[in-house]
């Protein structure tokens, strides 16, 4: 009989400290362990969507600056045949090189706005940086 009352007291003296100590569970950490999943999708559509518009959008880039870069070599990166013999020989190049740097450039940005702004527009866009 005396053991179960003594138990009973530490049980109830356990329960009762427990009540006094601090919680460190506050709204902020409770709204991050809730949102978590949504952010995840969020970054994973943002990854599913970025990779083609970095490839379109770098790619792009890349086409340019090898089309101007062999027109330069040629002699005259503003005339307009230098242009298009440059856009023939240097912009296949360039559009390959910038698409393949283009995937990871938007996979990367797809994760790391697609995490902080789940499902936001600048998640879903690039701005000029």
């Amino acid at each position: 009989m005396l053991k179960k009352i003594a138990s009973s007291f530490l049980v109830a003296t356990a329960l009762v400290g427990s009540m006094a100590a601090p919680s460190f569970a506050d709204d902020d950490t409770f709204r991050n362990i809730v949102f978590f999943p949504v952010r995840v999708v969020g970054m994973g559509v943002g990854t599913v969507v970025g990779v083609p518009l970095g490839m379109v959008k770098d790619g792009t880039k890349g086409s340019i600056m090898a089309t101007q870069w062999v027109a330069g070599k040629l002699g005259d990166e503003n005339g307009m045949y230098h242009q298009m013999v440059g856009g023939v020989l240097g912009g296949p190049f360039g559009l390959v090189g910038g698409a393949a740097y283009g995937s990871f450039d938007g996979g990367w940005h797809g994760m790391k706005t697609g995490y902080e702004q789940p499902f936001s527009k600048d998640a879903f866009t690039f701005k000029d940086e």
